[in-house]
């Protein structure tokens, strides 16, 4: 699904790794250790296409989505918290407004008449890919996640402005398992998150339907949700 081939980063004059192959299969679960400054980072970005390679190459399949959490840094505003999540579902909401608009149109038609019919064509095949892509269910979707993650109800039509930077975090955090990109990449995932959250993301990860890799250094979480390890050590990525 995405192939780094011979991989060499460096940092500055550092180099941090090279000679790296690794193919990152639709149902990966690996998670990135080393120590400080050995490129866990760095490596989760080239992954994420953010930063380039300075030696060898990365490929990636058509068509495939890659959904990348930093450490921190991230900030939105000018949406309440539910609306900054619906957002990721923008294409959804603009096929429930057109079925709406279909379905007001072939009100005004006559039903024997040729327009009726292609309305009604145009109807049926919006209505099929807006069940298909749960459009139904993605309020409770999202409420589903902004509970896991710690955000009372309270919280919900709150602007998402008015919370800190690791809540800020909680938001971009949702926006991607809502999204749920082909290869999910977190870096330090649990660093804002209290007992509860994190426990409800391991819950969720376990589940989840397609790849990831992560960094941390909890080694509990760890256990639960990664089955390889990638670890950088002497510029060299070893696998387990």
């Amino acid at each position: 699904m995405l192939q780094l081939a011979g991989a060499g980063k460096r940092f500055g004059h550092k180099l941090l790794f090279d000679e790296l192959d690794w193919l990152i299969t639709p149902k990966e679960r690996t998670g990135l250790v080393g120590g400080n400054g050995t490129g866990k980072s760095t490596l989760l970005k080239v992954i994420a296409g953010i930063e380039s390679l300075d030696y060898g190459s990365v490929s990636a399949m058509k068509g495939i989505r890659l959904g990348y959490l930093p450490q921190d840094g991230l900030q939105v505003g000018g949406r309440t918290v539910f609306a900054e999540c619906l957002s990721v579902f923008a294409g959804v909401k603009e096929l429930e407004l057109e079925i709406e608009a279909l379905t007001a149109r072939m009100s005004e038609l006559d039903p024997a008449g040729e327009e009726y019919s292609q309305v009604a064509d145009r109807f049926e095949r919006a209505d099929s890919e807006f069940r298909a892509r749960d459009g139904y269910a993605i309020e409770a979707q999202v409420g589903g996640v902004l509970s896991g993650l710690g955000f009372a109800k309270d919280d919900w039509q709150r602007q998402t402005e008015e919370f800190s930077g690791g809540w800020q975090m909680r938001i971009a955090l949702a926006k991607l398992l809502l999204e749920k990109p082909n290869v999910l990449l977190l870096d330090e995932p649990t660093n804002h998150l209290d007992l509860e959250a994190r426990n409800w993301l391991e819950d969720y990860l376990v589940n989840y339907e397609f790849a990831y890799v992560l960094i941390s250094h909890d080694r509990y979480f760890l256990d639960v949700t990664v089955k390889n390890i990638a670890e950088i050590w002497n510029k060299k990525v070893t696998f387990y």
